[in-house]
């Protein structure tokens, strides 16, 4: 048997699987080498310091525009019209004729009861000489008075019939649109239109449900569109003593100059909660949410051996509220110290950062 070929294949498998196992390993430590050569990972965010502002909680409440001087005509009897003489959307002065309905018939009652009035005139004056030479008893004389008091009263119901088939503008105002036309027949209480008076002034009618806020004349409160859009401050005219009782709320009433509001647009009140308090203002997304709540990412200094400068630090906070598109907020923050908001998502407790527009090194 021979040994010696044997022996010298081992050793040959042996240096051979030597040099690969040294190879492999020189290849690994490389590898290694190069990757602890990278910079950790971290995020780029931008950042802002933290400010403080006054803030003044307000609540929301839903109002509703008036005009001082509104009303709607409508018909006091049913009648022909045969006169509009003010178009839709028309100023018309105090006195001037809106509507005038047929009343050609109740005239001619009119003329026939004032004439037989003149006729009981003339008896009457005729009676008191006849009586006064003792020609005419106290009988006829007692007829012809109380005939000419009922034609006094016919004549002055006339009147008020005749009133009634004219309506005249209670005071300076524009006209709203209506539907009717000359010739048309309306009933007693149809509307015709709206009388808008001319004055810019406009109520505001809300209720502040009971506990939300206390109001007294004189306050202000501030009056937003639907859409958001601030129309102004209005200044409290009149607080009701009571409350309804269904609502439990209080009526109130402001004035604000702004005549573009219309009659029963529906507006948003902001009344003020409480006294103002100092508060931080934070750019929205840098407020983060968890199942914990709130938070926000302070942006302190990293380790000399970091890569970058910072590293995130989760600090809670509560949100107050929002004012002018920001958030308010309390909790563990403090003046001038920086915060992460665009890009914040990315972010995690003790995860290091980079500032946009920052320089890497350190």
């Amino acid at each position: 048997m021979r040994v010696l070929p044997w022996a010298v294949t081992v050793g040959v498998c042996f240096v051979v699987t030597g040099l690969l196992t040294g190879i492999k390993y020189l290849q690994y430590a490389n590898a290694m080498a190069m990757v602890e050569s990278f910079p950790p990972p971290y995020s780029v965010v931008s950042a802002e310091n933290v400010a403080t502002t006054e803030w003044t909680p307000v609540r929301r409440l839903t109002g509703t525009v008036r005009a001082p001087q509104f009303v709607q005509i409508a018909a006091e009897a049913t009648g022909r019209v045969i006169e509009l003489p003010a178009a839709a959307g028309h100023i018309v002065n105090t006195g001037d004729i809106v509507l005038k309905l047929f009343d050609e018939d109740l005239k001619a009652q009119r003329d026939a009861l004032v004439a037989d009035l003149n006729l009981v005139k003339v008896q009457l004056e005729r009676v008191q000489k006849l009586k006064q030479q003792s020609l005419a008893s106290q009988d006829q004389l007692d007829t012809l008075l109380a005939r000419g008091e009922s034609l006094r009263a016919q004549i002055a119901s006339t009147d008020a019939q005749l009133s009634r088939l004219t309506l005249r503008a209670p005071f300076t105002g524009r006209l709203g649109i209506y539907t009717q036309s000359v010739g048309d027949l309306i009933r007693t209480g149809d509307i015709l239109t709206t009388l808008t008076g001319v004055s810019s002034a406009r109520w505001i009618d809300f209720k502040i449900p009971q506990g939300v806020a206390r109001v007294s004349p004189g306050d202000t409160v501030r009056i937003m569109s639907l859409n958001d859009e601030l129309l102004g401050e209005a200044t409290i005219i009149a607080v009701s003593d009571a409350l309804t009782s269904g609502l439990r709320a209080y009526d109130v009433r402001a004035e604000i100059e702004d005549a573009s509001l219309r009659h029963g647009e529906l507006v948003l009140v902001e009344v003020r909660t409480r006294d103002a308090r100092i508060t931080f203002s934070l750019p929205g997304p840098a407020v983060r949410w968890d199942i914990e709540g709130p938070h926000v990412f302070v942006l302190r200094d990293a380790e000399p051996n970091a890569h970058v400068r910072h590293r995130a630090e989760l600090r809670r906070i509560s949100v107050l509220g929002d004012q002018d598109g920001r958030v308010i907020a309390l909790g563990d923050i403090k003046e001038g110290e920086t915060i992460a908001f665009n890009g914040a998502f990315k972010l995690s407790d003790d995860s290091l950062v980079k500032i946009a527009g920052e320089d890497r090194g350190r």
